[in-house]
């Protein structure tokens, strides 16, 4: 699975809180690819350094680290240390983190140095991977995100609030982003043309790359990529079959989807359900 021996990648779904998704690895070798995940992306490392690429700046993240990403912000994971990084992520829906908090969450900072608080990450998070019932899993959780909030979240919506002076032309900007987004999440099944996507924006395509690259720090190719990786891990989890998962974002076969999604996740499409439990019965469409 990977070059180096000591590496691994394991998905756990919660079983006990809808929404939670816990994650565990060590990696020396591996470099992730620009990739999304639909939800918040709330972690740890426990020993190495991460180096990691997050809204358009580099970021190193050393053991007692915390990693605080946003739902559908495109990053990418490797290595700084010959020895790599071992870390734990809890991925959690914005609903579930919406409804536990009462308001929108907004973590303004990517990497921040709070041995206390990470050791306390690591502590917890090995209780609620083993975690016998509803309420030793809650419990935890909901202490253990309580203090990340409290101590590095902010109110989105209050943030969002703040008035802007915008000129006209970035409000024209922004919103044709936006129209080119829209169109490749209702498109994202199908065969996505630069030319499209570019007339999309009322650019030419050379200047639609420059400009979707400036806004959102990858080219459109990534971001649509990492964009099909995040939506086959959410039909990978409601038991799709793999074959059919490819099929449905736009990627040719399984053998494309198991080489995009191994860059992005670290495992391939089986063996995330596998760990995850939503592995499809053989031969169930018999």
């Amino acid at each position: 699975m990977f070059h180096h021996p000591s590496e691994f990648v394991t998905f756990k779904s919660s079983p006990h809180l809808p929404g939670v998704e816990l994650y565990s690895a060590r990696l020396v070798d591996h470099a992730f690819a620009p990739h999304v995940h639909d939800g918040y992306s709330l972690g740890a490392i426990e020993a190495g350094v991460e180096r990691f690429r997050y809204r358009g700046a580099e970021h190193l993240a050393p053991a007692g680290t915390l990693v605080l990403l946003n739902p559908d912000e495109l990053h990418t994971g490797q290595a700084e240390v010959d020895a790599g990084w071992t870390y734990q992520m809890l991925y959690i829906e914005p609903d579930t983190l919406r409804e536990m908090t009462g308001s929108e969450a907004f973590f303004p900072d990517a990497a921040v140095h709070d041995p206390a608080l990470a050791a306390a990450y690591h502590a917890t998070f090995r209780k609620l991977w083993h975690a016998p019932d509803d309420l030793a899993f809650v419990s935890g959780f909901t202490r253990l995100i309580d203090a990340m909030v409290v101590r590095y979240g902010r109110n989105a919506k209050a943030l969002q609030q703040k008035p802007t002076q915008e000129s006209a032309h970035q409000m024209r900007r922004k919103a044709s982003m936006q129209r080119v987004l829209d169109c490749i999440e209702a498109q994202l099944d199908q065969t996505l043309n630069i030319d499209m996507l570019a007339a999309e924006a009322g650019l030419s395509m050379f200047h639609f790359v420059r400009a979707f690259s400036a806004a959102f720090h990858v080219t459109p190719h990534q971001y649509v990529q990492a964009r099909r990786a995040a939506r086959a891990k959410s039909l990978l989890a409601q038991k799709a079959a793999p074959s059919e998962t490819a099929l449905a974002v736009g990627l040719t076969d399984q053998s494309h989807l198991n080489r995009w999604f191994k860059r992005a996740y670290g495992v391939t499409p089986a063996q995330y359900q596998q760990q995850i439990g939503t592995r499809p019965v053989a031969g169930r469409r018999a």
